[in-house]
């Protein structure tokens, strides 16, 4: 593992990116500035590492982030429909960041933040963050501990607990954008993907679940016997940008729950996760930006996309749903390992 200076925030604090290695070239980047992967290494078929997590030029973007790439999202992973829920009978008001609609990500939430490095070593990197009470509009003190390791079979888990002192709501993921041809390798219209899903959540037109969980069957969401990019985007030109349910209850860790192939490089990426639900995203949203991507130049539409594990959103609202409810006895736990290999 080393250690060395990512660029400097304006309070004059200094962001490190942390580089975990192994032998053969598998690893990751990890900046201790919103605890982003910066960059994902994992051979292909031809055994030469590729970078398949895309990631800013000038580390200073990361400041501001558009697209929050590669960042840990909390105190609540995606959108609360008007920024408000009830907890044991009272009603909070999160700040709405979302089209002053929804709040997203947590609102000033703690991708934007610098996290404390607990623990760094060659195959793990452990970042700590206290979030006050009343953090952007969320009860109770919160400590958070996400620990990045390499494991065996190129594998990278995150594990992030939390716990709380008095009850509170709290979900988390990771946001990292994949391209499993290459970080600026373009479109990803030549991925394959399976998804282990039998569900998903019905949304609104601001993308907030409307608390309607339907079936998959006979649908554009089937994707249990595996779609092409390609044939997903011609019949839905916008992509997906929805969750998909993998199960009623949280803590039940699955293996394969999503499968994604790239034809060029061979790469093959299998998620496993102890969450109920999978958002996936197809980055269409990626030219809102022009940032300059790794190359130098803007990511384009459909570049990169997100598998990101977590609760069902919204949540908060929606009792039907698994519970994001955390509270000094019932910490929160989550466990998400990306394994890659490849297809000669």
């Amino acid at each position: 593992m080393t250690r060395e200076p990512f660029f400097r925030l304006p309070n004059g604090e200094i962001a490190s990116i942390f580089r975990l290695r192994e032998a053969d070239g598998f690893g990751v980047d990890i900046t201790d500035f919103g605890g982003c992967v910066t960059a994902l290494y994992a051979p292909d078929r031809y055994g030469t590492p590729r970078d398949v997590a895309l990631g800013w030029k000038h580390p200073e973007t990361y400041r501001e982030n558009p697209g929050y790439l590669g960042a840990l999202i909390g105190r609540m992973a995606n959108r609360i429909g008007g920024g408000r829920f009830t907890l044991d009978g009272r009603i909070y008001q999160t700040c709405l960041n979302d089209r002053n609609h929804s709040t997203l990500h947590g609102g000033f939430g703690y991708s934007h933040r610098m996290w404390t490095a607990e623990e760094a070593a060659s195959d793990r990197l452990t970042l700590t963050l206290t979030s006050p009470d009343g953090d952007a509009g969320f009860p109770g003190k919160l400590f958070i501990r996400a620990a990045y390791s390499l494991k065996p079979k190129h594998t990278l888990e995150l594990e992030i607990t939390a716990e709380a002192d008095r009850p509170t709501v709290a979900d988390f993921t990771s946001h990292i954008y994949f391209n499993l041809e290459g970080e600026s390798s373009g479109h990803c219209d030549t991925h394959f993907i399976t998804l282990k899903s039998d569900r998903v959540t019905a949304v609104n037109d601001f993308l907030v679940p409307t608390g309607e969980v339907l079936p998959v069957d006979g649908t554009r969401f089937d994707l249990r016997r595996g779609r092409s990019f390609a044939a997903i985007l011609t019949d839905r030109p916008g992509g997906f940008d929805d969750n998909f349910v993998l199960g009623d209850q949280d803590r039940r860790f699955q293996e394969d729950c999503a499968v994604v192939t790239a034809a060029g490089s061979g790469i093959r990426m299998r998620l496993h996760t102890s969450r109920p639900g999978l958002q996936f995203y197809m980055g269409g949203g990626l030219p809102d930006t022009a940032f300059a991507g790794k190359s130098g130049r803007p990511y384009a539409a459909f570049g990169g996309f997100c598998l990101e594990p977590q609760c069902w959103p919204d949540a908060v609202n929606h009792p039907n749903f698994p519970s994001v409810r955390v509270a000094p006895d019932r910490p929160f736990h989550g466990i998400t390992r990306w394994q890659f290999d490849y297809l000669k």
